[in-house]
């Protein structure tokens, strides 16, 4: 991969899979996990022993965008992706978790929120760019 000259920035950001466009402002919250267990016994001393899991945990992806009027409805299916110009893709099944309704105030643009929890059906997994 070649040295950066300058930071990526997020703009240009998108998220696709509810069949419309989301003019994105922030996505956040993605994260991969690896869980552990512990195999610690009375006679352990100092730290306990573990092990890792063989599963990933859950990954859900936070999105702040620009409201357009149209509806998103909690518990949507179907296949999501998070693209980063430069950066890479990010896509899997999963569902929408969460909605954060728009705040009305003068002024200000409608923004929304929500959150797509990927179910391990297919993916979620990053290519770069």
């Amino acid at each position: 991969m070649p040295a950066l000259t300058s930071p990526i920035t997020g703009n240009g950001t998108t998220v696709s899979g509810l069949g419309q466009t989301t003019f994105v402002k922030k996505v956040s919250g993605i994260a991969d996990k690896l869980g552990n267990f512990d195999i610690s016994v009375l006679a352990t001393t100092g730290y306990k022993k573990i092990k890792k899991t063989d599963l990933a945990d859950v990954v859900t992806a936070n999105v702040e965008c620009f409201h357009i009027g149209s509806a998103i409805a909690l518990g949507t299916t179907g296949t999501f992706t998070i693209t980063w110009p430069g950066a890479g893709t990010f896509i899997g099944t999963g569902y929408i978790s969460d909605i954060k309704y728009p705040d009305a105030e003068n002024g200000n643009a409608l923004m929304l929120g929500y959150s797509i929890t990927f179910d391990g059906a297919t993916g979620p997994a990053y290519t770069a760019a």
